[in-house]
């Protein structure tokens, strides 16, 4: 019953669930505190990564939905038929924001800021975005589409991350920076609507711009 949440960077969040049992009302316990990072770059052996442990039991019917400022909001669970309150993991009505490594206060400073991005883009068209950064930028900035989905029964409806191709970021002045990008070419890679649009300096996203991809 846990919860993957496709995070700005690529990595995966695997979040939520039980450690016996089914899914189904009273079916699961031994509930999943520590939060699993799964890296896709990373050497076999070595993509996963486990995180500091939550407080809350989220079984049946959780939840975990990335943010714009690139935080997780976990809530639900409520493995019951009805509200039970009283029952060893009751009815969870509390709300949390889990906050990944990137967000640590020691990345802060190259941690950019999408200064200017256009409101509206076409499947495969040029663009740029402006974006500042505190430190000088090393290497390459990312620019990626995520998805708005929602999430019920351990499933996330129409989930997905989309790492546009960019050139290197070029310097504008002072700590501005373009960064010149090419749109998703069609709805097969990104179907037309809404999407939070993160720059990536090094491994830490900015917050989010909602741009609208349209055909």
């Amino acid at each position: 019953m846990g919860d993957m949440v496709m995070l700005p960077t690529g990595d995966v969040l695997v979040i939520n669930g039980a450690q016996a049992g089914t899914q189904g009302f009273e079916m699961a316990s031994n509930p999943c505190l520590y939060p699993l990072l799964y890296r896709p770059d990373q050497p076999v052996g070595l993509r996963f990564m486990t995180l500091n442990p939550g407080t809350v039991p989220r079984l049946y019917h959780s939840t975990a939905n990335l943010l714009p400022d690139g935080r997780v909001m976990v809530a639900g669970s409520n493995p019951h038929h009805i509200y039970n309150f009283k029952a060893e993991f009751p009815t969870e009505l509390r709300i949390e924001a889990f906050s990944p490594e990137y967000l640590s206060p020691d990345r802060a400073n190259i941690r950019p800021v999408i200064e200017e991005i256009p409101d509206t883009v076409s499947f495969g068209e040029a663009f740029n975005v402006l974006v500042s950064v505190t430190l000088p930028v090393v290497g390459l900035v990312e620019v990626n589409f995520a998805s708005a989905p929602f999430a019920t029964h351990s499933f996330s409806q129409g989930q997905r991350l989309v790492k546009l191709t960019v050139t290197p970021s070029v310097p504008v002045s002072g700590n501005l920076y373009k960064v010149e990008c090419k749109a998703p070419p069609n709805g097969a890679v990104a179907p037309p609507g809404y999407y939070m649009v993160f720059a990536v300096n090094q491994g830490v996203p900015s917050v989010a711009r909602w741009v609208h991809l349209v055909a």
